[in-house]
């Protein structure tokens, strides 16, 4: 199967690691290509960009509904190997999901950073979260989840995903570039049957959320990173689809300090 993998060189002295970075639900390496591909590429990182089976420019868009965590573990398996040398994964929502996933599969990495991820629990608490807070959010990710994403209300989508309402060239990739939901793969996150590693199996992680996430509330990140002895950042006025917000920054320097201090 043709997967992209998209790359950012680094720019002039190069670290010790290399970065690859996995998406959310219904999105693609895409979502990175804006902010932080260039961001931790200046910083002198060499950066990686994956788009799981179904997403972006991957083959298996028509199967996309049908593919599993087992499915994008093998992604990020095979760009490990295509990578090569010491590498921190980056999984931000549905891509933390299948960073841990690929963890308990005996994946290895040389760092962890999970971004506004499903946490190790599942997804049960935030989606009780979402429908006492955000009903008719829930509701319209119910629908999606159910029906896909076609005839969805991608406004009330996108309001729920932004701080504030994105500038036009965002909301043209947002709504030009989605893809339709990998349901079976939703459908093993919310935790019924465990996909996170035990955590004395997990490299060393670092848990960032965001306190305006209205898809995984800053508590599910506090427990995420209690569970893995991890260093935890809530970004104050973040929301989820922060890589793309206007505070994206926010999030991207905490990353980069922690890599520094911890990684190389």
């Amino acid at each position: 199967m043709n997967l992209e993998l998209l790359h950012k060189a680094a720019i002039g002295a190069k670290k010790p690691v290399k970065l690859l970075f996995v998406h959310g639900i219904c999105t693609g390496a895409w979502v990175w290509e804006r902010h932080f591909l260039p961001y931790f590429a200046g910083l002198g990182y060499e950066n990686y960009a994956l788009s799981l089976r179904g997403h972006g420019r991957s083959e298996g868009r028509e199967r996309i509904r049908q593919h599993t965590l087992a499915d994008f573990a093998a992604d990020v398996a095979w760009a490990m190997d295509r990578i090569g040398g010491r590498v921190v994964l980056l999984g931000h929502s549905l891509g933390g999901g299948v960073v841990q996933n690929y963890v308990q599969r005996g994946g290895k990495a040389a760092g962890i950073v999970l971004l506004c991820s499903a946490p190790p629990h599942g997804l049960l608490r935030a989606s009780v979260v979402m429908l006492a807070k955000d009903p008719a959010l829930a509701r319209e990710m119910s629908k999606v989840l159910h029906e896909g994403i076609r005839g969805a209300n991608l406004g009330l989508i996108e309001e729920g995903l932004f701080s504030e309402p994105p500038p036009p060239e965002v909301h043209r990739d947002f709504g030009s570039h989605i893809s339709d939901i990998a349901e079976a793969a939703s459908r093993e996150l919310s935790g019924w049957i465990p996909f996170a590693p035990l955590p004395w199996s997990m490299p060393r992680t670092l848990a960032i959320g965001c306190e305006n996430d209205r898809f995984i509330p800053a508590a599910d990140v506090r427990l995420t990173a209690i569970y893995y002895g991890a260093r935890c950042v809530i970004v104050p006025n973040g929301a989820h689809a922060i890589m793309l917000d206007r505070n994206w920054k926010d999030a991207a320097e905490p990353i980069a300090g922690w890599l520094s201090k911890t990684i190389n």
